[in-house]
């Protein structure tokens, strides 16, 4: 969506419109798209909600860009496609104060009177001292706020003539401003609102002035306290002290150090705010009694010597002293991928970039050499990634060629905490060669970073403390502010106003978490601990709270080499089975047995059977799309046939005993099931399955274990996956078919696709493990484990997998999407590539003769692909014979990183297909040598 001058409106972004609305009530916070075309919700000046049409609207500052974004030049193309990362941000603001009607009145719009412009945001505070997210520090110890509990003083009736204070008001007091959008700005409740309130409510609180009255239902806000601070405490100094309490935290005990990554961590249109007063220190003494109310900070100063009764006066008028946000005016400064810096940048000339890549470096950056490309394909050694024990850091990274220039360190002195690290030399290559050493540990611009002292060990042994000083000292709290390309130093900016340059051992990096991520932490230990209002019991919750890295945490994406379970839930199931579970198993073999013996007439009953199994599965949602799919790839098959495909025999559906490798081969249910009714629909599905699948798609089913199948797919021509084979573990579990089947991917650690994780879940609407809706989700009634396998293999491993990610469809035809659909593919081509190894090193139990027939046939069609791709064919455009298709441009040809990264790939292809005899070897070595990146 783009506003009057052309350029993409993004949430959160200041836009002006309708002139004639009067002084600064021209321009709102881009709130949301509503229905209908081009239509945006904003947020007024005054609290109101406006619809405009986008046409009508000018994005004017983007005050949201912070140290450590991503973001790209807000041209159509993007600038050619570099991205940038902000490394400091400076806003500049405009205050007024609103007199008159209340939000959201035409008719008696407030008055807009201004009050300053071009204030610099050290200047003000927020009406609420802390906010969700913010970063406290009490002592010794640093956490992040997860609640903030008000106490709001209400006046009632002429000239406040009663006032009552409500305690924790978030859930007792509502605003009476009509379309007020209080929850859009900093703090839900300010001086000057109208609010109401149950009567049990108002006649309950404390009443400071004059006495509750039935009338007493609606009121003016006349002051807001931070009543108690809850703190998630993540790291501190060296201190034998144990951490303050996480509860009931007194805000006079937290000293703010930043503000999170959180909605409220930048400044707005319809923020409330007051002046700060300049230090006591700073003004003479004959001048303090001239201070004016509104530059008198009664939480962070002495009041001037005025008397205790001119003090309360003084303090009163200070809370009515209410000004608002009007207007930003932001410029960053920018390192960009080549390496080039700019600052002062228009934040109106950029936009945040949430598209990044795992190939997308950037200047600083800590990255580590080799990829899980290396793979042992003689079998002697680790099936785990070959890794080169290289650590180096980014110079820049060319976005067209996905080349990048890294200097290394010398040995992994870095990592041993040398005090001297020195360069050992500089290097150009392939960015799919590259990955980050651990982005939980490694530094980036904005994090941040406690000063590191001698490391003490709890009894886990998994805890560290940090040097600092007592009380609310900050010169061991800080943040990045550089990144350094030359050496192995980054440059910090210390809570005490400091900057200096340290090495990675002198400094931990604090874990980044999303608010929601960590609600979600502290409501699981919360909930164990059984007592949310025991403040004294501080060891349980600090047990959970370790969000600094140690170097032993890793991401829950990370492609850490592994297949075990992930946070869906499966490893929960991989249970010790009870004896109910014994007795399940039995019953299920038994069942499989006999269901094996009279397999031939089951599987082949009569012709009105299948007549009436087949029409079921047409009818099926989805039903249609899904036979065409399998015609489609059955034709795929055929054409990929070659003269040695008679001597292939391999069934495409078979009961055989169960495999000892299988993924929930343990996985045993303690339900028994549905008995007959599930057997009968298990048998159900093996027919299906026999009589209707692609060409491109083998099943096996198990005597002994009905309950489970190994699925093989061979993917298509005209995708990154053409050839390769991907292999899928399923269970149907008793529940069976209420709820769907559960499945597992081999990955080997690699995340060939979105929907495929490293750890192996399949993320599919028809599996519930994504959202849906309609046909898209499983029915009990109509789906099937063909619909299963056949979705996967159609909508998962297609010819554009950057566009499965979560949100990315949209991206479809976009800068951005155009930006990353062919890095995306390329990297999925050289991770299908590397898959195809390990397959040939490890094959699934079953399928060892399949994949090594299936890359005997297909391996010279498999480097003939690749010599495609280094000649300059695009990843993904290839037909069944390895040639370009037609009406195929090629405009943007494969990256030369690629196609460095493809040649190291391709040797150990070479070797291994020459090992089970497949064609094509010596035209392949040929190949090989005749490129010399």
């Amino acid at each position: 969506m783009e506003d009057a001058m052309g350029q993409t409106i993004r949430w959160r972004d200041l836009v002006v419109f309708n002139p004639s609305a009067g002084a600064h009530l021209d321009r709102g916070l881009v709130l949301k798209r509503k229905p209908g075309p081009n239509k945006v919700a904003v947020q007024r000046l005054d609290g109101a909600e406006v619809t405009l049409n986008a046409g009508d609207v000018i994005v004017v500052d983007r005050s949201y860009l912070r140290a450590g974004m991503a973001v790209a030049s807000a041209s159509p193309d993007l600038g050619g496609g570099q991205v940038g990362v902000v490394t400091g941000a400076a806003t500049a603001l405009d205050v007024v104060r609103l007199d008159g009607a209340g939000a959201g009145e035409e008719e008696h719009a407030p008055a807009a009177v201004l009050v300053a412009t071009a204030v610099p945001p050290g200047d003000l505070r927020r009406v609420r001292e802390f906010c969700l997210g913010d970063y406290v520090v009490s002592g010794p110890w640093l956490g992040r706020v997860f609640e903030v509990s008000l106490d709001v003083d209400v006046m009632f009736g002429d000239g406040g003539a009663a006032v009552c204070r409500v305690a924790r008001a978030g859930s007792k007091l509502w605003t009476l401003n009509k379309d007020s959008l209080n929850r859009h700005t900093n703090s839900v409740f300010y001086p000057g609102q109208r609010v109401g309130g149950s009567l049990r409510d108002l006649r309950a609180a404390r009443w400071l002035k004059g006495d509750w009255k039935p009338s007493y239902l609606e009121g003016t806000v006349s002051r807001v306290d931070t009543a108690a601070v809850h703190v998630y405490w993540v790291a501190s100094s060296v201190s034998p002290a144990p951490p303050p309490p996480p509860h009931q935290q007194s805000p006079r005990d937290l000293t703010f150090f930043c503000s999170g990554e959180t909605n409220y961590g930048f400044w707005g249109v319809g923020d409330r705010c007051f002046f700060r007063a300049p230090a006591a220190g700073d003004v003479p003494r004959r001048d303090r009694a001239a201070l004016t109310t509104r530059h008198w900070n009664r939480r962070r100063l002495k009041p001037p010597p005025l008397g205790e009764k001119r003090d309360r006066r003084r303090a009163a008028e200070l809370e009515q002293s209410m000004s608002v946000v009007s207007g930003t005016r932001t410029a960053v400064d920018v390192v960009w991928q080549d390496g080039t810096r700019q600052r002062g940048v228009p934040s109106v000339s950029l936009v945040q970039f949430v598209a990044r890549r795992d190939q997308d470096f950037f200047p600083g950056e800590r990255v580590v050499a080799g990829t899980t490309a290396a793979v042992d394909v003689h079998g002697g050694g680790d099936d785990t990634a070959r890794l080169e024990a290289r650590v180096g850091v980014v110079r820049s990274l060319s976005y067209k060629d996905q080349m990048v220039r890294v200097s290394w360190f010398k040995a992994a002195a870095e990592r041993a905490g040398e005090e001297h690290v020195e360069i050992d030399c500089h290097e150009t290559l392939s960015a799919y060669d590259l990955r980050r050493g651990n982005s939980c540990r490694d530094p980036f611009y904005g994090n941040v970073v406690v000063r590191r002292s001698n490391i003490v060990g709890d009894a886990g042994g998994n805890k560290e403390k940090y040097a600092g000083g007592g009380g609310n000292d900050l010169s061991w709290v800080g943040h990045i502010v550089d990144l350094c390309c030359d050496d192995a130093h980054v440059q910090v900016k210390w809570g005490d106003g400091n900057t200096s340059k340290v090495l990675l051992h002198e400094i931990a990096v604090v874990k980044h978490q999303c608010v929601g991520d960590m609600l979600r932490e502290i409501g699981d230990w919360v909930h164990e601990d059984g007592d949310t209002n025991n403040a004294n019991d501080s060891s349980k919750p600090q047990e959970t709270a370790a969000i600094i890295n140690n170097g032993n945490d890793s991401e829950g994406d990370d492609d850490s080499g592994s297949e075990s379970d992930d946070e869906d839930g499966h490893a929960a199931m991989r249970r010790p089975a009870g004896w109910v579970g014994v007795v399940t198993q039995a019953v299920i073999r038994l069942a499989g047995k006999v269901l094996a013996q009279g397999r031939r007439y089951l599987l082949n009953g009569s012709e009105g059977s299948s007549s009436e199994l087949a029409a079921t599965e047409n009818t099926m949602p989805g039903g249609d799309g899904d036979a065409k799919e399998a015609s489609t790839m059955k034709g795929k098959a055929e054409a990929d046939a070659t003269s040695d495909d008679k001597s292939f025999n391999f069934s495409r559906f078979d009961v055989v005993q169960s495999p000892l490798d299988h993924h929930y081969l343990d996985n045993m249910e303690r339900d028994t099931g549905g008995g007959r009714k599930w057997t009968k629909r298990v048998q159900k599905e093996w027919k299906i399955l026999e009589n209707n699948l692609p060409d491109s798609i083998y099943v096996r089913a198990y005597e002994d274990r009905m309950d489970l199948l190994r699925v093989v797919m061979v993917g298509a021509s005209g995708t990154p996956y053409h050839d390769g084979l991907f292999f899928f573990d399923l269970q149907l579990p008793p529940s069976y078919p209420a709820t769907p089947p559960l499945v597992n991917y081999r990955s080997f650690g690699l995340r060939v696709n979105p929907n495929l994780y490293p750890s192996g879940t399949v993320c599919l609407s028809l599996l519930n493990t994504f959202g849906g809706q309609g046909t898209e989700l499983w029915s009990p009634e109509a789906s099937s484990v063909l619909q299963v396998v056949v979705s996967i293999q159609g909508l998962v491993l297609n010819a554009q997998p950057y566009y499965n990610e979560a949100g990315y469809a949209a991206q479809a035809g976009t800068p951005a999407g155009r930006r990353n659909e062919l890095p995306y593919s390329e990297n999925a081509c050289l991770l299908a590539l590397q898959t195809m190894l390990h397959l040939l090193r490890r094959p699934p139990a079953g399928f060892e003769d399949f994949v090594r027939d299936h890359f005997r046939r297909r391996g010279q069609h498999v480097l003939r692909a690749c010599e495609a791709y280094l000649d300059g064919s695009p990843v993904g455009t290839l037909d069944a014979e390895a040639r370009t298709m037609e009406g195929v441009s090629r405009e943007r040809p494969c990256s030369a990183g690629f196609r460095l990264a493809l040649l190291n790939v391709m040797s150990q292809l070479v070797e291994a297909f020459a090992g089970i005899g497949a064609q094509g070897r010596c035209a392949a070595l040929t190949r090989c040598a005749m490129y010399g990146y």
